[in-house]
């Protein structure tokens, strides 16, 4: 009996819960695109497709809108993970991965998918603490993001965030920007 109780409790507290990612306060004409059930399932560490709005900017002076996709906090599966990312009307794009303060070494790979079937890699960086990358895109495209990890020494250092944004976002708002290795990740070692 003691056991059901304990076991409703701890759903319901995980159902109370909100993600990290949600607690972000972003101005008011910025949204972000991430899908709701994104991140709940991934099969062999793929993800699929993490928004169904594209990241891009609508609208011109006080309704102007910066439509960003920042992912909730996702899992290495092997030291893998990838998902792909709707982009509307942009030519360039950043993009950043956040990790926990210890971990191992991370790399980007990040190919550019076109309407029939054919990729072309257009980023594939090792990531450096605090470095944002800027990557050119072609409109209207998808991309799909491949993140790899190697000497992972703690379990729990396999979560990261991944955020990718037109360069509006990066020029108006720099103070809202995450940082690497923020604290959200204490508490998982």
């Amino acid at each position: 009996m003691l056991g059901k109780i304990l076991i409703n409790g701890l759903l319901l507290l995980g159902l109370l819960l909100t993600p990290a990612w949600a607690e972000d306060p972003l101005p008011k004409e910025v949204k972000n695109t991430v899908r709701e059930d994104f991140g709940i399932v991934a099969l062999a560490g793929d993800y699929g497709l993490a928004n169904a709005t594209p990241v891009e900017i609508v609208g011109q002076g006080e309704r102007q809108e910066v439509r960003v996709f920042r992912s909730p906090q996702l899992r290495l599966y092997k030291h893998r993970a990838k998902m792909q990312v709707l982009l509307g009307n942009l030519k360039g794009v950043y993009v950043w991965v956040e990790t926990p303060p210890v971990q191992g070494h991370w790399h980007l790979t990040i190919d550019l998918l076109y309407l029939d079937g054919t990729r072309n890699t257009i980023l594939s960086n090792d990531l450096k603490p605090g470095v944002r990358q800027y990557v050119m895109v072609e409109p209207h495209t998808r991309v799909d993001c491949q993140i790899y990890s190697k000497n992972i020494s703690v379990k729990s250092v396999g979560k990261f965030l991944l955020t990718v944004s037109p360069v509006q976002w990066w020029a108006t708002w720099p103070e809202n920007l995450p940082i690497p290795f923020i604290p959200m990740f204490h508490g998982y070692y």
